[in-house]
């Protein structure tokens, strides 16, 4: 675990570590595939992908197929290592992305809230003042970015949130006179979610691989734990378990089936659900390994 006596980077090192992801110090050696650690004179850590051996804007992208996605998934991965103990991204270069380290412990319902917001939020659009509340709940609200509050909290922080299926309701706060309107200043209150942790995460690691595989991805894909009311009549009891509700109806860039391919090829099944008049929505689950 790291010490309080670290400093970011060397606590960077060890949290990147703990997550069997390689780090590499020096000049990387050909072919060498990890991370590096650099310490910002502002007490922030850049942490770059090494794909190739080398660093910078996608490195190896212009010598070998598929370097840039591979690039991406790797800073992707890093990126939800590091926030998930807590850590705000500040920035994001060619390089890789730019994290600063929590001033003290964190609440775990606070780390959790946070790690949401930055894995899947969007830092360059806004920052976020993540607080726990007396009631065990927490708060969420914008203290910076370059969008306004209530839009910042419903574009960048709301669909996340819902998304890892938190429950999230919008507070409004009036200026004395009663007003409650779209200038007024508000927050969130959320709360983590209590049950379905495994379908949950699953529906993560979905939403990742299509946004790894795919251009454009963004929150028209809807995924939540199945309920026996989505399963079609006569499915056994807890037939509903391990499994998600898929729901995409397609747009511009990508049609209803788009993604069908990319999820059977990892690994998922799709099965039909109740709803036979929404044909895009249908149950998905992985496929049991081979006995």
């Amino acid at each position: 675990m790291p010490t309080q006596q670290s400093s970011p980077a060397a606590t960077a090192r060890e949290i990147l570590a703990a997550a069997s992801l390689s780090v590499i110090d020096g000049t990387p050696p050909e072919g060498a595939r990890g991370y590096q650690v650099r310490e910002e004179p502002d007490g922030t850590v850049m942490i770059l992908p090494v794909l190739d051996g080398r660093t910078g804007a996608y490195a190896g992208a212009s010598f070998r197929a598929c370097a840039q996605d591979e690039w991406q998934v790797m800073n992707r991965t890093v990126r939800d290592v590091i926030t998930a103990e807590g850590w705000e991204r500040t920035g994001n270069t060619w390089d890789g992305d730019v994290f600063r380290a929590p001033a003290g412990p964190l609440h775990p319902l606070v780390k959790e809230t946070v790690h949401v917001l930055e894995r899947d939020g969007r830092p360059d659009y806004a920052r976020f003042d993540v607080s726990l509340l007396d009631s065990g709940a927490v708060k969420v609200d914008v203290v910076g970015g370059y969008m306004s509050r209530p839009l910042s909290l419903s574009s960048v922080a709301k669909p996340a949130l819902y998304a890892a299926g938190f429950d999230v309701d919008t507070v409004h706060e009036d200026d004395g006179t009663g007003r409650r309107d779209w200038h007024t200043a508000h927050h969130l209150v959320v709360r983590p979610p209590v049950e379905r942790r495994e379908e949950w995460a699953l529906a993560h690691t979905v939403r990742r691989l299509l946004q790894a595989r795919h251009r454009n991805v963004d929150w028209e894909v809807h995924m939540v734990p199945a309920e026996p009311s989505d399963l079609p009549a006569g499915a056994a009891p807890d037939a509903h378990r391990g499994g998600l509700l898929f729901q995409f109806s397609g747009h511009a860039v990508h049609h209803a089936w788009a993604f069908d391919f990319t999820l059977r090829d990892a690994g998922y099944a799709f099965e039909p659900s109740r709803h036979k008049w929404w044909h895009h929505t249908r149950i998905l689950r992985p496929v049991p390994a081979a006995q």
